[in-house]
């Protein structure tokens, strides 16, 4: 016997010792788990990816008070009654359970208690016998170290889901749309059960089975006590309405540029939802569209004017073998939305809007041969004024500014204002740079428009809320004004665009496209008083698409994006260079005045265009109910925007204006000629 009882105790000495060796190092907390992917959110904090790849919840965990008292006590009585008297194991159960699977022939009844649960989310063994002492063994340490409640507050916060949901508040909003604390007793029921199976379980996949079950526990919820009577009818009749779980923002390439830089969990970003989704939907759209065309890429970049703060980053492609590239990022020929940084910088050297310039046929030697410039539509106009050269895009002034400028200078002040992509020297790209031979990103290019949107400021482009904040200016104020002035005045582009082009937006808004060789890139850049936006559209096999240019391809997209924007934002009147005169003290003190005509404002009638499509814009800045116009005395036509048919001469215009709340203000005349 003696033998006996020794062999038994080294057997199970040896027992304990392999026992011992399989336990597992106890966690020092059960709430400091590091998250394994970080979290990025949205400028209202809100989710951008969840990141349920992570072991552990480390996102959405809550504390025990943010957890309805009533939703713990039913996950104690579904799941581990005795929770408060047992010491980890409960062995009355185990034991009960083991009696119903051996009568039932098959496992009925697993008498987990919620600490050896734990211990299984923490430490994942296969399911055998001998796991299941072990798992006993760490589950009695476990209890040792921490409190019941500690426990407890663990096993909700980190219990699976379906979808790889994790804890009570990500199952609350996947299933039912709501926080812990707004769930019926119903709803609090479908947790319960749902945890466990959750793949059998599924409230999406099998409502009825899963709500039969539901029903099923409410009765013994009812019977143990744990719902009151009343309760337990309203529950009974409840139908549970499913809300399903909104669609994760699609910000793929957005989110992969700002995880190069991200060193912490979770990454407050300045993308705006609500943006991103509408223009990528609108994106998409366009892009579908202009596939029988052979357009199959296209991308989006939206800003904050003021800082800088990306709203909305887009990349789509319907090609599988470019999916996985982002043009916001690609280089790409830029065409004529370079153009006016070139202007700007002949600005700066002393020349100004109403500077003439010959558009007439121009060849220019290169290498061996003799290259023709033309412009986009193959018409030349004469003698023209820098702003009609830039409004509409007229390629032979373009060189005879660049010429104006030198190559070197000009290259010189892209790459001041962020471009990175001039890897060759000026002699390479010679004057073709003023036509946008050069390979820009849409990123840098709409940075050079941040920049002119902000009265020649340059401003990095933010991607989360910590980003370096620094700021140069580059050009003058007045210079930015007057490009700002020139790309939102529909009378600089008429010739090429005509007045009622698509470029004319209905709020007044800087518009610049461009069109490449062979219809390899399509462009358009704008800005307002509150954004920036521009777009690229193309193959990024650099195949050309079929006679898709710039306005008609990427300006019909900018339009309906600024459409978007202005309905999220009352936006105001864009500052230009119109707007720096002319102002009286009526319309400072109400920020109503008339932004056209300035005042001593010159006009030239073009004798070129026929007098019935001669037209200059009377415009009005600021809210008022109706405007009237008077040219010397005379009404000739009301709104806040009005096109007059000018008249050589020596003329005063004023306005009258009511506001909104019926009051009357009367504008002092602007003087203006015409010629």
């Amino acid at each position: 016997m003696r033998r006996f009882l020794a062999g038994a105790a080294i057997v199970f000495a040896v027992f304990g010792l392999i026992v011992g060796l399989n336990t597992a190092p106890l966690p020092d907390g059960l709430d400091d788990f590091a998250a394994d992917k970080p979290q990025f959110l949205d400028n209202r904090g809100e989710p951008l990816n969840v990141s349920y790849q992570n072991r552990f919840n480390v996102f959405d965990a809550a504390e025990l008070y943010e957890i309805p008292d009533l939703l713990q006590k039913m996950f104690i009585a579904a799941e581990d009654k005795n929770f408060y008297t047992h010491r980890g194991v409960d062995w009355g159960a185990r034991l009960s359970a083991a009696a119903q699977n051996v009568k039932a022939g098959h496992v009925v009844r697993g008498a987990s208690t919620l600490t050896e649960q734990v211990v299984r989310m923490l430490y994942p063994r296969p399911r055998t016998l001998f796991s299941k002492i072990v798992e006993g063994v760490d589950a009695w340490r476990l209890e040792r170290r921490f409190s019941k409640d500690d426990i407890l507050k663990f096993y909700l916060n980190q219990v699976p889901y379906a979808s790889n949901r994790r804890g009570i508040k990500q199952a609350a909003r996947y299933y039912f749309s709501k926080s812990p604390d707004r769930l019926s007793v119903r709803e609090m029921t479908a947790l319960v059960v749902l945890v466990r199976a959750p793949a059998a379980f599924n409230l999406y996949k099998y409502p009825e089975k899963t709500d039969k079950l539901v029903g099923r526990q409410l009765q013994r919820f009812y019977e143990q006590g744990i719902i009151d009577k009343v309760s337990f009818e309203t529950a009974k009749n409840e139908r549970v309405k499913l809300t399903p779980p909104a669609l994760t923002v699609e910000a793929p390439r957005f989110l992969a540029f700002v995880k190069k830089n991200a060193d912490a969990a979770a990454v407050k970003t300045t993308l705006d939802s609500a943006v991103q989704e509408t223009v990528r939907k609108l994106t998409l759209n366009r892009l579908k569209a202009l596939q029988k065309k052979n357009v199959h890429a296209a991308a989006a970049l939206v800003l904050e004017r003021e800082t800088g703060n990306v709203l909305a980053w887009v990349s789509e492609s319907v090609d599988d073998k470019t999916k996985d590239y982002d043009a916001v990022l690609v280089p790409r020929q830029a065409a004529s939305v370079q153009k006016p940084f070139l202007y700007a910088l002949a600005l700066t050297k002393g020349w100004t809007d109403e500077t003439l310039l010959n558009d007439e046929p121009l060849s220019r030697s290169v290498g061996l041969g003799v290259h023709h410039f033309k412009n986009y539509s193959r018409h030349h106009y004469g003698r023209v004024t820098v702003r009609q050269a830039l409004g509409n895009s007229l390629n032979i002034p373009a060189i005879k500014t660049i010429e104006f400028t030198g190559v070197a200078a000009y290259f010189d002040f892209l790459r001041k204002i962020g471009v990175t992509t001039l890897d060759k020297s000026p002699d390479f790209y010679r004057e073709g740079l003023a036509l946008g031979n050069a390979e820009i990103p849409l990123f840098e290019l709409v940075r050079g428009y941040l920049m002119l949107a902000n009265g020649g400021i340059l401003k990095p482009i933010r991607t989360t809320v910590s980003d370096d904040y620094a700021q140069e200016r580059v050009l003058p104020e007045a210079v930015a004004l007057s490009i700002a002035d020139i790309l939102s005045d529909p009378l600089a582009r008429q010739f090429e665009f005509g007045l009622d082009s698509v470029l004319n937006f209905p709020v007044k808004t800087a518009v610049k496209t461009g069109t490449s060789t062979d219809y390899r890139d399509a462009w358009a850049i704008g800005f307002n008083r509150d954004f920036v936006a521009g777009i690229w559209m193309g193959n990024l096999t650099y195949e050309p698409m079929h006679d898709v240019t710039g306005a008609s391809g990427a300006g019909l997209l900018l339009r309906s994006i600024f459409t978007e924007l202005n309905r999220v934002k009352n936006t105001g009147i864009l500052k230009t260079a119109a707007m720096t005169g002319g102002k009286t003290k009526q319309a400072e003190q109400s920020e109503i005045f008339i932004a056209a005509p300035a005042n001593g404002a010159m006009i030239a009638i073009d004798p070129r265009i026929p007098a019935e499509y001669q037209a200059y814009r009377f415009e009005l800045a600021g809210g008022a109910e109706s405007v009237d116009w008077f040219v010397d005395g005379q009404k000739v036509g009301t709104g806040r925007s009005f096109f007059w048919k000018p008249v050589k001469g020596s003329h005063t215009v004023h306005a009258e204006a009511v506001l909104e709340n019926g009051k009357r203000l009367t504008f002092e005349p602007h003087g203006i000629e015409v010629k």
